[in-house]
């Protein structure tokens, strides 16, 4: 279930994201799901709870938890 708090464990410093291919990317034979590691500090917001979505800094997508 999802619980509008995480348990806090300490030595987590990477959660991963995922996010479906673009249509270029299908063009191009890249039709797979796309994984991504991100540092807890960017996926964490005020407290606790860990972003379900996020929008990467550097190529501008969104990722999934």
């Amino acid at each position: 279930m999802n619980n509008l708090f995480d348990p806090v464990i300490d030595d987590v410093q990477y959660y991963t994201y995922h996010r479906k291919p673009t249509k270029a990317e299908i063009k191009f034979g890249y039709g797979a799901t796309h994984y991504r590691d991100f540092p807890e500090n960017e996926v964490r917001k005020k407290g606790f709870r860990i972003k379900k979505w996020l929008k990467a800094a550097d190529d501008g997508l969104r990722y999934y938890r």
